[in-house]
């Protein structure tokens, strides 16, 4: 059934995007997973694309290797993001040019590649991984939070163009999610204990999302 489609999934090597990724291998889907680090991460099934979401280089090897399968990309997952702490006072110029590039340019760069195959097909599904802070600022987080109002929009943008050719754009709005990227976040708070507590109770469930909370939400608006 799925052996001429691929699925694509960004920041494939932990967190979210690595339960998306097992997941849909798991329900028979090939699936092409985009990361700058595979160091240690073993996914059977997986087949592996090293490098920057933000280069053009790594979507052409990713167009390669799902030409070279005889498959068409018909789901793709922006997942990879960057987080650097600060203020607009505070971040460098380059940490918020290297947040944008990763968070946009690269999702903008996933689309390019992946969008003519489901076009073509009349079939396709897009979900980005964005952030509660594409709605709202948090402290501290100024480029993140103004890459994921971006991603956002780039989403809904293509929901509009392209929901009549057969491609459906959602995006996922998550809290705090238990991942390595997240607690990089909580350890360079002054103290990291009483921020980790404030980010829980302002959960309504009162915990911290576990990846496959995501990656559950991911996998019904790819189905």
């Amino acid at each position: 059934m799925h052996e001429n489609r691929v699925s694509v999934v960004t920041g494939a090597a932990s967190g979210v995007g690595h339960a998306v990724a097992s997941s849909l291998i798991d329900s028979g889907r090939k699936v092409i997973g985009v990361d700058r680090a595979w160091e240690g991460t073993e996914v059977d099934g997986l087949i592996q694309v090293a490098g920057s979401v933000g280069e053009r280089s790594t979507w052409d090897a990713v167009l390669e290797v799902a030409e070279t399968s005889g498959a068409f990309v018909d789901q793709l997952v922006i997942n990879a993001a960057q987080l650097r702490v600060g203020g607009v006072l505070d971040i460098s110029d380059e940490d918020f040019e290297s947040t944008m590039n990763v968070n946009v340019v690269g999702a903008f760069l996933a689309l390019r590649t992946c969008l003519p195959g489901m076009l073509s097909n009349s079939a396709g599904a897009v979900v980005a991984v964005a952030s509660v802070d594409a709605l709202f600022a948090e402290q501290d987080l100024a480029a993140y939070c103004t890459s994921k109002g971006a991603l956002l929009q780039l989403i809904r943008s293509v929901a509009v163009d392209y929901g009549r050719d057969g491609v459906r754009a959602n995006s996922v709005c998550p809290g705090a999610i238990d991942t390595p990227f997240f607690r990089q976040h909580v350890n360079a708070a002054d103290n990291p204990s009483a921020f980790l507590d404030s980010k829980v109770q302002r959960h309504p469930s009162g915990r911290i999302l576990e990846p496959a909370d995501v990656a559950s939400a991911v996998l019904y608006l790819l189905s």
